[in-house]
């Protein structure tokens, strides 16, 4: 469990990265990845990663309450994207993908990468 936690966090090292340095880049990407009739598929990721990190803050005590809490809200996002009206996550993901400034993206990347060291750090 603890390996998965590492790759968790190194990932998400990774995607704050990439927010921060490749902005427009992410946003092509996102608008071609995420779109509005494969939010379902991609509600899988989230949920994913909540459970790692629910199911890992037993086994590490270390980072008990901030594995919690971020595996809480990745579920609560799944479960959102699965079961939210369509037309709200429908607007959800094209602000973030079109209208979103590169300011706000790179504070979300900014996000990112300090929980992910965060956690790597605790390990």
């Amino acid at each position: 469990m603890t390996v998965l936690l590492y790759i968790i966090s190194i990932i998400w090292i990774a995607v704050g990265v990439f927010l921060i340095i490749y902005t427009d880049r992410y946003k092509e990407v996102s608008r071609n990845a995420f779109s509005t009739d494969k939010l379902k598929a991609w509600a899988v990721v989230p949920l994913f990663f909540g459970v790692v990190l629910v199911v890992g803050a037993f086994f590490q005590k270390e980072v008990f309450w901030l594995a919690i809490i971020l595996g809480l809200m990745a579920l609560l996002k799944g479960v959102y994207l699965i079961v939210g009206p369509s037309a709200q996550t429908k607007k959800l993901v094209e602000w973030w993908s079109e209208k979103a400034s590169n300011r706000t993206i790179r504070l979300f990347g900014l996000i990112i990468f300090f929980l992910g060291t965060a956690l790597f750090s605790a390990l």
